[in-house]
């Protein structure tokens, strides 16, 4: 029986990839991560602290994170040709807004709404802000923090090859693409979430660099990533 690659032959793979596409990777990210500030700044800006406040922030993210999900495919798109060895350029970023963005954003939108039903706790925030004594309430939030926190790693890690499919499988619909990712997804859910979590420290070592060296650590996790679904794949085959 075949086996999947390590994480570290995974790194490894990556790591040679990315050689000679930093320039290009540092200006598409600069452009991504401009498109991330804007919306977090503009969403920060909502009050949220009352009901209706939160209904609109709700709907606001949920809007934004459909274009987002175009600039994920880009990445996605950008990676994929990395690990296969072809050249990329920065208009890659914007390859989904011209090819098939209906299609993408029918893909994102069920990513997103699960996301936003995952974090539906955040409709307690008021309620214990103002009753910051009330125990029951306090609990209660932190048991559907909890479980939704569960539920939308599970969800995301079984969907995290549908953008990659997408590129490959044009032909299959968004209904098909969530079977084909959560089908290969079977019994490397963990193995996603280890390689994952190992790029912690990297991720600590970018912040207290006031996040310059995100510029290196965003593409390499990327990288690992798209090493991953050819692995992935192509042992399902």
């Amino acid at each position: 029986m075949n086996k999947h690659l390590s994480s570290a032959s995974l790194k490894a793979l990556a790591k040679g990839q990315l050689l000679g596409n930093f320039g290009t990777l540092i200006r598409v990210f600069l452009i991504y991560c401009g498109w991330v500030f804007f919306t977090t700044f503009s969403t920060s800006m909502m009050d949220i602290s009352s009901f209706m406040g939160l209904i609109i922030y709700y709907v606001a993210t949920f809007l934004i994170s459909l274009i987002t999900g175009i600039f994920l495919y880009g990445q996605a798109y950008i990676f994929l040709k990395i690990a296969c060895n072809q050249e990329i350029m920065v208009s890659d970023l914007f390859f989904g807004f011209k090819n098939a963005p209906d299609r993408i954003i029918k893909v994102q939108a069920v990513i997103s709404l699960v996301s936003l039903l995952c974090s539906f706790y955040g409709i307690l925030s008021p309620y214990v802000m103002q009753q910051p004594d009330n125990s029951y309430l306090f609990l209660a939030y932190v048991v559907l923090f909890i479980l939704g926190s569960a539920v939308n790693i599970l969800f995301t890690l079984n969907a995290s090859q549908c953008f990659y499919l997408m590129l490959d499988f044009p032909q299959y619909s968004p209904s098909e693409i969530f079977k084909k990712s959560f089908s290969i997804m079977k019994g490397s859910k963990g193995r996603l979430f280890y390689i994952s979590l190992s790029f912690l420290p990297l991720f600590l070592l970018g912040i207290c660099s006031c996040c310059i060296g995100f510029l290196w650590v965003l593409p390499y996790l990327q990288a690992v990533h798209a090493n991953f679904y050819l692995d992935l794949i192509k042992k399902k085959q």
